[in-house]
């Protein structure tokens, strides 16, 4: 019904499959998402897609309703869930592994550059991030595991507040990439937006993309980053913090074993 009343849908909608925290539908000329999120968030999201697309990347961009909002707030069950009207993005998803360290930071750089003049209004903040690590230090770790979730977030909680570093609205999570004709045409999900540095999400990607020495990874993602978005020293030498960050966060909530040696050994290389 508010399809219809809204947006003008009136068709039958092709799932494209439930996530873990949202549900998307396929129409003819656009995305529908219903998505369980706060709505402050959720709109913060939206605003970063908005700001990608206006750069020129396609960033699958809210389709403004016939009251001129992003979204809508609605109820399924007992449960509040948020609806957007997304437009569609070309191309073929593909891994940012097939991608060279340069140009993914060229692209985050770019991102970066159109989203630092956007309103961060509702984007998870720092200390929101590092509570959530905190809750997920369980007893049923190991003392290893604990210590390495912990001496984490203590790092970057320290140099917050010693760098006092510029902050923005920031893409939050690794690259959702589609291409066509072997170039990236746009990038979707902007549902893990933060408030914060610039060194977080560089952190995320070159954790993540490295497919040798992170250390040379990181040092090739940042001469392509730099060439198009400006990064302080102290926020490169924050780089490596971020990494262990996000890996650190892989631990959180999580009391397999194997798993959890798995990641130290993982962290034992950054």
């Amino acid at each position: 019904m508010a399809l219809m009343e809204l947006w003008g849908i009136n068709e039958e909608l092709q799932p494209l499959g439930p996530g873990s925290t949202a549900r998307v539908w396929l129409t003819t000329n656009a995305i529908v998402k219903l998505a369980r999120d706060d709505i402050h968030h959720f709109n913060a999201g939206l605003r970063a897609s908005q700001a990608v697309e206006a750069a020129g990347l396609q960033a699958g961009a809210p389709i403004l309703n016939r009251l001129g909002n992003v979204s809508i707030e609605i109820t399924v069950g007992l449960d509040a869930w948020m609806l957007a009207v997304l437009r569609q993005v070309s191309g073929t998803a593909r891994s940012m592994h097939e991608f060279e360290p340069e140009a993914l930071g060229e692209l985050l750089g770019k991102i970066h550059a159109s989203l630092r003049s956007t309103d961060p209004a509702g984007a998870w903040a720092v200390q929101d991030v590092l509570d959530h690590m905190k809750r997920g230090i369980l007893d049923a770790q190991s003392a290893p595991a604990r210590q390495m979730i912990a001496s984490s977030i203590e790092a970057v909680s320290d140099w917050y507040r010693q760098a006092n570093p510029r902050r923005q609205l920031i893409r939050g999570d690794g690259p959702e990439l589609l291409v066509h004709d072997g170039v990236v045409s746009g990038m979707v999900d902007w549902g893990g937006v933060r408030y914060g540095s610039v060194a977080d999400d560089i952190g995320c990607w070159t954790l993540h993309g490295a497919t040798r020495s992170i250390g040379d990874y990181t040092r090739e993602f940042v001469r392509g980053y730099t060439s198009v978005s400006p990064l302080s020293p102290e926020e490169e030498l924050a780089i490596p913090l971020f990494q262990r960050l996000r890996l650190a966060s892989r631990a959180c909530y999580v009391t397999d074993s194997a798993a959890l040696i798995a990641i130290e050994r993982w962290m034992s290389n950054i």
